[in-house]
């Protein structure tokens, strides 16, 4: 797809976090006071590149401004519980609702959302924020997963591929490293979603 402007990149924004909010798509002028806009004209010309470039398709049949494409929509994801961005300790065992995120095609099979507790993941993870998990039992250097272990502990952290096997690390420095060990991969995060 075509590149955005700021102006742009800024009003996609807006319709994709009001719709993941509210259900629905924002009106031309909801979206003029979202966006600090007083022209409801200067909004609809940039709609209109949106749905030109792809990005957008019209609302039919409502009073609505536009809605995400096909390719992008919002989904409920479940959150399953809780996962330690610290010492391994039990997750899953909260049901907590449903969070909405935006999806590549629509499709969230696979998908769950962990709220994260401790901090050994700070400077990339805080207590509080919610992770969207692709459940899948292998991941790359670099990814930040979710590792479960036998006796129903689980833990969020990066995984480095070393030659002596695979290590989980903390993101937050005053944490160790330390080996898979028993655990299995249960998930790569895709996302955070976090409120200020």
């Amino acid at each position: 797809m075509e590149q955005l402007t700021p102006r742009q990149q800024q009003i996609l924004d807006l319709v994709r976090n009001f719709s993941a909010d509210h259900g629905y798509p924002p009106t031309v002028r909801e979206l003029c006071r979202l966006a600090g806009v007083t022209s409801p004209d200067t909004v609809q010309y940039h709609l209109d590149n949106l749905r030109q470039k792809g990005f957008l398709e019209e609302a039919r049949g409502r009073s609505r401004a536009a809605q995400i494409t096909i390719d992008e929509r919002v989904a409920l994801i479940p959150i399953l519980g809780k996962v330690p961005a610290g010492p391994s300790s039990g997750a899953y065992a909260e049901a907590l609702g449903h969070v909405p995120t935006v999806v590549d095609r629509g499709d969230a099979t696979g998908l769950f959302a962990l709220k994260v507790k401790g901090d050994s993941m700070e400077s990339t993870l805080w207590e509080g924020d919610t992770v969207v998990v692709r459940w899948q039992e292998t991941a790359s250097n670099n990814d930040v997963v979710v590792v479960r272990y036998d006796e129903g502990d689980a833990t969020v952290k990066r995984l480095k591929v070393k030659p002596s096997g695979l290590i989980l690390v903390p993101d937050n420095p005053r944490y160790e490293p330390f080996a898979l060990g028993e655990g299995r991969i249960s998930g790569k995060v895709l996302s955070l979603i976090r409120k200020l």
